[in-house]
């Protein structure tokens, strides 16, 4: 049975980042000095006003140094088009937010770097994907401190530790290969012919044929390099195509892989329950949270963190005027949908063998 410390929203006479420090120090394995430690975060999309909040990533980095450790603060690049799709506008977001160099007090990175880039793991008897590109910076990385703001999501019930990890630390690669089987889809109308794709293509999967944009999916790798240059959206990823137990399935893998560039006792998981929202923070806009604030959950087990999580909410009542909060008076309350969704997704990690269903919440403070 796994431990999970828990630091109450409520709180009665020292703060939440009193709280945090304790849990890391009751849960945390030890460091070693000079050792990397790479803190994955979401940096959350432009508009978005609920990710985590900076003072929480500073006080896990100072933790960090106070073991010796070298932290630097990470996210990867997002598949979709929008403000962290590149390094430069990843980094550009990131800094409009709050994290910088000069905030954290360590680096800011950028875990696959200009181009995507990332270690392939090969997966012995895999969900779905045999195959995951871990991003370099985590690959490289000697201990994985996975920093994650609970939320719900509409294929990913929650969207925590485990969603962080597997969605977030791989390349765009994998993460195509998650939604939609790794073909892009391309858009002859839409096309000005300005051949950003072409360039950047590196396979010749597109390509100037008769003075238009020629895509050959055949050739295609599903690198997804093409979606962020095209400024005008005819290239897209086929959304459609996606089935929830499948990108379960394939984040479920992506953790496993990159878990396994670990050694034993190097990850830990911290769970930031505070601004619940519908949808993670992906989201370029921000809603009211749909339950009251819960805490903060650490443990070095991430199904464990994210299961405790997410039995916290099950008695919660839905936050006043929220969208949840209106459609309780209808047929059926959002809670229970989630509630139902979930149980599949914990049932299915628990098959991947990713961690411990079983735990033991350990209040402090």
């Amino acid at each position: 049975m796994k431990k999970v410390f828990f630091v109450p929203a409520k709180v009665r006479e020292k703060g939440l980042l009193d709280g945090l420090e304790r849990a890391i120090a009751l849960s945390c394995p030890q460091i070693a000095k000079g050792e990397a430690a790479a803190i994955k975060i979401h940096f959350g999309e432009y508009g978005n006003t609920r990710y985590i909040r900076p003072t929480f990533v500073r006080k896990v980095a100072e933790e960090v140094a106070k073991m010796g450790g070298e932290p630097f603060v990470t996210d990867t690049t997002a598949l979709y088009r929008g403000k962290r799709d590149s390094l430069f506008s990843a980094l550009s977001t990131a800094a409009s937010h709050g994290f910088t160099c000069e905030t954290m007090g360590c680096p800011v990175l950028i875990a696959d770097g200009i181009r995507s880039s990332g270690y392939e793991v090969t997966l012995q008897n895999p969900l779905r994907l045999p195959k995951v590109k871990v991003a370099s910076l985590i690959f490289e990385a000697d201990f994985l401190i996975v920093l994650s703001h609970f939320t719900f999501h509409p294929l990913v019930i929650p969207a925590a530790s485990i969603k962080n990890v597997g969605m977030g630390c791989v390349t765009k690669e994998s993460k195509l290969a998650m939604h939609s089987g790794s073909k892009i889809r391309f858009n002859e109308k839409k096309c000005l012919f300005c051949k950003a794709c072409v360039m950047i293509c590196p396979v010749g999967a597109l390509k100037v044929k008769d003075k238009k944009i020629e895509y050959d999916e055949k050739a295609c790798i599903g690198c997804g390099e093409c979606i962020s240059e095209c400024e005008e959206e005819a290239i897209s990823v086929p959304w459609e195509k996606k089935v929830p137990s499948d990108v379960q399935a394939g984040i479920l893998d992506a953790f496993k892989a990159t878990l396994s560039t670990y050694g034993k006792n190097k990850a830990l998981f911290i769970n930031i329950c505070l601004d619940i929202t519908e949808h993670c923070d992906c989201f370029g806009k921000a809603d009211i949270p749909v339950i009251p604030d819960i805490g903060i959950l650490v443990s070095d087990d991430a199904l464990a963190c994210d299961k405790a999580s997410f039995d916290l909410t099950k008695s919660l009542p839905e936050y006043p005027g929220s969208d949840w909060d209106k459609k309780k008076k209808g047929e059926e309350r959002s809670i229970s949908v989630a509630l139902s969704e979930a149980d599949s997704f914990f049932e299915l990690a628990k098959e991947s063998g990713i961690g411990d269903l079983n735990y033991e919440l350990m209040n402090i403070l």
